[in-house]
């Protein structure tokens, strides 16, 4: 297999034994060498896997401030019982007051370092309030949460301080993986048209601090691009799938110049893509944020109707863990092992 630089080429190979039915042979996505895979390779190989009718299979790790025994527990505890890894590792920067970013960005690396590919997600902590506190109602608190404090052009508060400290130790940390060439996932203030985040919606029904979510976005952005040189990200916008109290996903959108992926974070009793052609509209790289079962599906999602919900649409998934009484996680729902064994499901092992 010849070494690919800058474009990725698609390649038929035969799987399984002589009389396979047809709809076995599945067309693989090659893919670039570790040191070849720079920004631009990745996104293209994403476009590449959508069009081949795949999907790369994600885990998030992130239960507790403990990532080696997250690692553990819910991505390797897939390999023990199926021999195969899921190609992107979901780590996560904030939500924990004691969070290790230094030990989640050596679990990045070496992932990376197996052919594998990293998302990072940041649950900032709430600027305006003592402690480490991310989960701050964005509705019912909405006189105190004032975006535009928090931006590098703002005067100086407590609450800019607070949030711009926070940002310079998160910007730091991806300067650490573009400096080992991971190239990242990256998917701040997600959920933002949801409003139990601080970042979030100011109203359910009919939102209007739209532009302050954008500012705050882009001043993120222009800080990481211009201050921090971070070449390495792609940008996730992931909204919640949309529902009773919850918006369009494309309400807080913060434009096509700073977005580079799009995708819904799902959460139903049975696996579904509702949000397909609202997230098409937007004419970015269509993945999922997260998706995992709600209080009534626990343990009982069928891991198939995953894949079969977003190859040929998302380039990727990412599962959510598990947490204490709650069945999450890929290995702890139905016909995982059917599910990453499949042809059409991007593990590990194919990444290399």
């Amino acid at each position: 297999m010849k070494q690919i630089t800058h474009v990725l080429a698609i390649w038929v190979i035969l799987i399984g034994c002589s009389g396979t039915p047809e709809s076995q042979f599945v067309p693989q996505v090659e893919t670039p060498a570790a040191a070849n895979r720079t920004r631009s390779v990745v996104f293209d190989y994403l476009k590449k896997v959508i069009e081949n009718n795949q999907v790369i299979i994600g885990q998030q790790c992130s239960e507790t401030a403990n990532i080696a025994a997250d690692y553990a527990k819910h991505f390797k505890g897939i390999y023990d019982l199926t021999e195969k890894y899921p190609a992107l590792l979901g780590l996560e920067y904030g939500y924990f007051s004691n969070v290790n970013i230094s030990l989640n960005n050596q679990y990045a690396i070496e992932h990376w370092k197996k052919g594998g590919l990293v998302t990072i997600s940041w649950h900032a902590d709430n600027p305006w309030k003592d402690g480490y506190n991310v989960r701050w109602n964005s509705e019912t608190n909405k006189d105190t949460i004032q975006v535009r404090q928090l931006l590098k052009s703002a005067v100086a508060s407590p609450a800019r301080t607070n949030y711009r400290n926070e940002l310079e130790k998160v910007g730091a940390a991806l300067k650490e993986l573009k400096n080992a060439g991971v190239i990242v996932l990256w998917r701040p203030f997600h959920e933002v048209n949801g409003n139990w985040f601080w970042w979030g919606i100011n109203n359910s029904k009919n939102p209007t601090n739209q532009a302050d979510y954008q500012m705050l976005w882009r001043d993120m952005h222009d800080t990481f691009t211009n201050e921090f040189g971070l070449d390495n990200l792609l940008w996730v916008y992931s909204p919640s799938a949309p529902g009773t109290w919850v918006p369009p996903v494309d309400v807080m959108y913060p434009g096509d110049a700073y977005v580079d992926l799009v995708g819904t974070d799902i959460y139903s009793k049975t696996p579904d893509f509702q949000d397909y052609g609202a997230l098409k509209k937007l004419n970015k790289i269509v993945v999922n944020g997260e998706i995992g079962p709600s209080n009534e599906g626990y343990g009982k999602f069928d891991q198939m109707a995953v894949l079969n919900a977003f190859k040929g649409k998302a380039a990727y998934f990412l599962q959510w863990h598990s947490w204490t009484n709650a069945k999450v996680g890929i290995k702890d729902n139905l016909n995982f092992k059917e599910m990453m064994n499949d042809p059409a499901a991007i593990t590990l092992d194919k990444m290399k």
